[in-house]
């Protein structure tokens, strides 16, 4: 009898194993299936992108190539402020945001270049390219609903998303199993779950070129998956600890070496969940980013501890070592200018040895190899927006605002600049590593280019956030004939009044009706007395009405016959990002059909 009872039990506990394995293996094709959906709907933005054989390796590698032109777009620190002279004419000012009629007594006229003759050929061979719209700006009523924020900028489509994600978790969890008397079962869920930790946390990320969209767009899903695995990482371990405890059994089974290696991995996942709250991310990011780096390497070591993980585990380490070898690949180091810009609150850093191999909007990750920095300071990289178009004079140019212990350092790093012979200051030389570029206008997106028709851009920034504009206004100035873009409208929203250089991008969009409106959030109209602009260029006090804008840029569209559609791109704040996203989610249905929909793309800061 004894012995036919423990037949019966180990028959269960077979059972229960093989039905843990399928679950696990299940779930894992069950989300691979969900990501092959989302790129699916990619697909046709994806061949309209590879269909033009000059976008298919651009934006990858940096380098440096031979300029056989002058370059047309300047951005000389010494041109970025406002003039202003007390015996011209002041601006007549509009003393709120309800539009922008300003009119100007303009500056004596840039010397204009022709558009023609910036590059040695067409990029494009002398063909448009073909406009693929976003899914979303067709499917209005729908992507109204799924757009709507619900908390700390969560949408309701990120929110669904990961419902169904916690869905799928918890049924594999609780299907036909205890956690307390079968602890196996949350083991084998965690395991599954470590392969999509670990792409959703690659900065080369996989899902994203198959959906298109940038990384940081993911980590979201990161984020939840990390919980996730904490959690059950910690019901696995607890649920064997009591086991063990009511058999008497815990001495006997921490004594073997593959559950020594478990409880290592154990610590490593709490020691990553840790460090992953926000309290630790703001209080000490250094120690984020250590115990990121370690935590996550050693588990990949502590997680076989049954050689039934191996596989997941092997899927994993591919995924990790593939996005090393990226970051290898794509780093650089090289020698770089600070500048600071006290008026802005910012340094200037020019890396004249990388002048090519990005595309507007992109962003590098940037490390200061300078004792200046500080001993935790050369172990910190930062992500920030590429603030010009490549192949000029001055190469890659970042605009890094003091905001934080580590942008003051460098800000304070670059004020004991040098002067050279005449006076004038020639900037401070530092090494940096700089990687990347990354895509936060995704791989298979919408390039500035692909915008034809009577696509009015309508572009709205904080005050950093206006690296983002700039590179992409200057690239579509610079296109000339091969964008059939028509209007342009640019918003910037600053608390400080400075105004950059605009002028040279106005005079020679002839093509592109150009229009600059900022607003300053802490002036009154006496502060823009004896102040004079170009035209196209508009000042106001107080903060932007996004409503207005997108409603003329729409107009425009209307009353030029064009159906290709309104981009609109917004980079800043999390409130500046929910305010416009609130605006193009509420507009008006017909109207958005009219014009061939409405894409919309987000640059926050701080994710």
């Amino acid at each position: 009898m004894s012995f036919s009872t423990q037949q019966t039990t180990s028959a269960l506990t077979s059972n229960s194993s093989d039905l843990d394995v399928t679950l696990a293996y299940h779930l894992d094709i069950v989300i691979a299936i969900v990501i092959l959906l989302f790129a699916l709907f990619n697909v046709p933005r994806a061949v309209a992108r590879l269909a033009n054989p000059s976008e298919r390796f651009r934006g990858h590698l940096l380098r440096y190539v031979p300029l056989h032109r002058k370059p047309r777009i300047n951005l000389n620190t010494q041109s970025i402020y406002l003039y202003s002279d007390p015996e011209k004419s002041a601006i007549d000012l509009n003393d709120s945001s309800e539009g922008c009629s300003t009119t100007f007594k303009a500056l004596p006229a840039l010397p204009t270049q022709s558009l023609r003759n910036t590059t040695n050929s067409s990029p494009f061979g002398g063909q448009k390219p073909v406009h693929m719209p976003m899914l979303s700006s067709l499917v209005h009523p729908v992507t109204s609903i799924l757009s709507c924020s619900v908390h700390e900028g969560y949408t309701v489509g990120q929110v669904l998303l990961m419902a169904g994600y916690v869905a799928m978790i918890f049924y594999c969890g609780f299907y036909k199993s205890n956690p307390f008397s079968d602890p196996l079962r949350a083991g084998w869920v965690v395991i599954s779950q470590i392969p999509f930790a670990y792409i959703f946390a690659s900065k080369n990320n996989v899902v994203g070129a198959l959906v298109g969209v940038g990384y940081e767009k993911l980590n979201y899903l990161h984020r939840l998956i990390g919980c996730l695995v904490v959690v059950g990482a910690n019901v696995h371990a607890i649920g064997y600890v009591y086991k063990w405890s009511l058999a008497g059994q815990l001495s006997t089974e921490l004594a073997q070496p593959y559950i020594r290696w478990a409880f290592v991995g154990l610590a490593c996942v709490d020691l990553l969940g840790f460090g992953s709250t926000q309290f630790v991310r703001s209080k000490s990011y250094n120690l984020f980013i250590i115990s990121h780096v370690l935590g996550s390497f050693v588990l990949l070591f502590a997680c076989q501890h049954r050689p039934a993980c191996v596989p997941y585990i092997a899927a994993a380490s591919v995924f990790y070592g593939l996005d090393r070898l990226m970051r290898m690949v794509k780093t650089r180091i090289t020698t770089a200018t600070l500048r600071p810009i006290p008026e802005l609150g910012l340094t200037r850093v020019e890396i004249p040895s990388l002048n090519s191999g990005w595309r507007a909007g992109q962003h590098v990750r940037l490390r200061v190899l300078s004792t200046g920095m500080g001993f935790l300071g050369l172990t910190e990289v930062h992500p920030f927006t590429i603030a010009n178009v490549e192949r000029t004079e001055e190469g890659m140019v970042l605009m890094c605002k003091k905001a934080g212990r580590w942008t003051t350092k460098m800000y304070e790093l670059s004020a004991t600049a040098k002067y050279g012979e005449r006076g004038h200051e020639v900037g401070k030389n530092v090494r940096v590593m700089v990687e990347g570029p990354y895509a936060p206008i995704p791989p298979f997106s919408m390039p500035p280019q692909e915008a034809v028709g009577n696509t009015v851009i309508s572009s709205y920034s904080g005050a950093l956030g206006i690296t983002f504009v700039l590179s992409a206004v200057q690239e579509l100035v610079r296109l000339g004939d091969d964008s059939s873009v028509r209007t342009i409208d640019i918003v910037w929203s600053i608390p400080d009044a400075v105004i950059p250089l605009f002028t040279s991008l106005i005079e020679q969009s002839t093509l592109a009706r150009l229009r600059v409106s900022v607003f300053y959030t802490r002036a009154s109209k006496g502060s823009f007395q004896g102040m004079y602009l170009p035209p196209g260029v508009t000042l106001a006090p107080g903060r932007p009405k996004a409503a207005k804008f997108l409603d003329d840029a729409v107009t425009s569209t209307q009353s030029g016959g064009g159906a290709t559609g309104v981009f609109v791109g917004v980079c800043g704040p999390p409130a500046l990002a929910r305010d416009v996203a609130d605006v193009v989610r509420t507009f008006d249905i017909y109207r958005k059909r009219i014009v061939g929909g409405i894409e919309l793309h987000e640059e926050v800061f701080g994710w």
